[in-house]
């Protein structure tokens, strides 16, 4: 059985994902550039389900879930996020195709479940869409900017980070944007681990609006860079 096949069955199955060969070791270049978490904090992370309400929450690392996920980080307001929503359909779409899962998370504070789904049904957004509404995700993931992409997978006792950083690189950085992107960063990610190739970068920089930490107050950069600015 080749790799991508047996990978797509583990997936479906809900088990763990076993790193292929020469990225097992302590060494691995994916695992020394991204962070590795504890399952059992994750698996305890339940966050309210925009769609299921009232008073609906869903697990956003199952323990018998797929032994992929892809988390994207977003705003119903941030221009960045709103302009990677046609790349946040492809990234769902290829996802989907190797069994895995993904769930776009609301980052920022503030958020209704009722924006959010208007949000999502404006932009035909058809995955989970949940809200981190004590930051309880965002903490454990150490995330600043939104749109941003963590892709994800299980095994053992941990779940690492196989790649963190924008969907693609239609934006350079605040205020230079491509006219269109050249190249779909988490797209390529998924692809690569299905085929068992190393990432060619694991952690990108992400551009995009700053997260308001619940309790710390707006940051400089996000007075600098409001979610509601226009480019």
């Amino acid at each position: 059985m080749n790799g991508p096949i047996a990978l797509m069955l583990f997936l479906l199955a809900g088990a763990s994902f076993a790193p292929p060969p020469g990225e097992s070791s302590g060494r691995s270049e994916v695992v020394d550039t991204a962070a590795v978490l504890d399952r059992s904090l994750l698996e305890a992370v339940r966050l309210r389900d925009a769609r299921n309400q009232p008073g609906g929450d869903q697990s956003v690392f199952a323990a018998d879930g797929p032994g992929l996920v892809v988390v994207v980080l977003s705003s119903t307001t941030c221009p960045i996020a709103n302009a990677s929503v046609p790349e946040l359909r492809r990234l769902h779409a290829a996802v989907e195709r190797v069994g895995g899962r993904l769930m776009l998370v609301h980052a920022m504070p503030g958020i209704t479940p009722e924006a959010a789904v208007l949000h999502a049904k404006s932009r035909r957004l058809r995955m989970p869409i949940l809200l981190d509404e004590r930051h309880d995700l965002v903490s454990h993931l150490d995330a600043t900017v939104v749109p941003e992409a963590f892709v994800m997978t299980r095994a053992g006792d941990r779940w690492t980070i196989r790649y963190r950083g924008p969907l693609d690189n239609l934006y350079a950085e605040i205020g230079r944007r491509r006219r269109n992107a050249t190249s779909a960063h988490a797209r390529d990610a998924v692809a690569a681990i299905v085929a068992g190739s190393p990432i060619a970068q694991p952690v990108r920089p992400a551009v995009g609006c700053r997260i308001d930490r619940i309790g710390t107050g707006p940051t400089e950069d996000s007075r600098a860079h409001p979610e509601t600015a226009t480019e």
